[in-house]
Parts: C-alpha cells; structure tokens; sequence
C-alpha cells in the first residue's frame, strides 16, 4: 500500500498524518483550523518528501457535519463555518512530472470525522472484534458512528444513510428542546451536569442500537463515574442485559486521521 496522507479537520485542530497502512509515519497537527493551515501543513509534508506538490500522496479527509461526497466539501458544518462549500480537492493541487512535463491528478477522499473515528479505532482492536460497536467523538461539538454486524458496507461495516449523513448524535434532542451537543457546551465547566447529559444521551443510543461496545473519543471524552453509571442504567430497560462495555480511543488524537486514510484501503 502507498504511504497515504490521512487529514483530520476538528473544531479547534487540525491533524495530519503519513499513513502506510500499518503505522503513523510522520504526523504534523496546528491548534487553530483554518484553510491557511491546511496548506501549512501540506507543505510540511511536501517539503518531507522532496515535491513541491501534493500530487504524492493519496488523501483522505474526515471533517465533521454533513458532506457533499460527490464534490469533496461540506454542506454544513456548524462549528466549523469557514470550511462550508469549500472545494477541499482543491486545496490539494495536481503536479507537473519534471521530465515529461505532463501534468497528474492527486486523488482525494472526504468522509464524515466520526465515521473515520471509528473505522480506525476497529482497526486498532486486537483479536475477534465485536459485530455492534458505537463511536462517540466529544470535541468541540459531538459526533458519532455506527458499525453493525448485519449491514455489509465496503469499510468496517459502517452505517451511512441515504445521503451519508447518519451519526449526527450530538443533534438528538435531549431536554426541552435542546440537543445534546448543546447541553454538552454549556455544562464544559459544570463536570457533574455534564456527565448527566452525557448518561441521558449515551442512553439514548444504547436503548436505539443495542450496541456490544462503545468507543469514546475526543478532547471531551470521559469514562462514566460509578454514579453516572448508575444514572444511565436507570434509564435502560433492562441493564443487566443491555449495559454495553465502553473503553476509550487506543489511536487517542490520530484517530480520525488515520480513518480518513484509512478510506483508500
């Protein structure tokens, strides 16, 4: 496999990565995203293999909100506004071959942040993997993912929808008419209120889903507390029976990176 440029556009970051199928090879990652660092961070890879184009390297991008597969950018992205209806294949131009002096194409892929969350992070299970796994990505927003065992998808049995768009958990609604990605921002600084939030929500999911193992990720991922445990179970049906094991992320902040290209698999 080519060594493939894995991209990962967050809400307060961006993140890249040289993949080779098995490893990380190189990474570079800016605290502010924008596209002006986008290209900073292309350069930092070109300049490393010696191009002066991206034309090298396969590219796969996971960004959040709702994309436009066909036309490589996103349609809405709400905490990420400066990237809506950006060309993103554009930011990663073609070269010339300096010999022949014809000109080649760069390919470029573009995937939802969380669905690259969890692709990478079923990757990085060792062993027999569970067949009903969730991801939830707690960044600056919250996003999410489904892998289910009896849906046969072309990577990692993930759920997309009829437009590509499914797992925007963070939109459920959870309180008089609030979501839970905005409950979840306005409790940052209140812990105790937001693992109550995030109980109600990561309920929600388990009583939809049914799910063997839920990964959480993200700078805002949290393991339960005994007492956040048991305020979800008090939600369930019945917990006994359908309390799934929940871990963190293994890739931690490489994970959507290595998902993006992981979609060139």
């Amino acid at each position: 496999m080519a060594n493939i440029l894995g991209v990962d556009i967050g809400g307060s970051k961006i993140k890249m990565v040289l993949w080779d199928g098995e490893k990380v090879l190189k990474e570079w990652k800016s605290e502010t995203a924008n596209l002006e660092n986008l290209k900073k961070g292309l350069d930092f890879f070109n300049r490393s293999s010696g191009s002066p184009t991206s034309a090298n390297f396969k590219v796969g991008i996971g960004l959040p909100g709702l994309l436009d597969f066909k036309n490589n950018k996103a349609l809405f992205c709400k905490n990420l506004p400066q990237f809506n209806n950006v060309n993103l294949k554009a930011c990663f131009p073609a070269g010339v071959n300096p010999n022949t002096k014809q000109s080649y194409g760069v390919g470029v892929k573009v995937d939802n942040d969380a669905k690259c969350f969890l692709r990478a992070e079923i990757f990085a299970i060792a062993g027999k993997k569970p067949e009903n796994i969730l991801g939830v990505v707690f960044g600056t927003g919250i996003g999410g993912a489904v892998s289910i065992s009896n849906f046969k998808s072309q990577i990692a049995n993930i759920y997309y929808g009829r437009d590509g768009w499914a797992g925007e958990f963070g939109h459920m609604i959870i309180d008089k008419n609030k979501s839970w990605e905005y409950l979840y921002q306005q409790t940052k600084n209140k812990p105790k209120e937001q693992e109550k939030i995030n109980a109600i929500g990561l309920a929600n999911l388990i009583n939809i889903f049914n799910p063997e193992l839920i990964i959480l990720g993200g700078k805002g991922a949290n393991l339960l507390s005994a007492q956040g445990v048991k305020l979800l179970a008090s939600y369930l049906l019945t917990p006994k029976k359908q309390m799934p094991r929940f871990i963190k992320a293994k890739l931690k902040d490489n994970s959507v990176a290595i998902g993006a290209a992981m979609l060139w698999s």
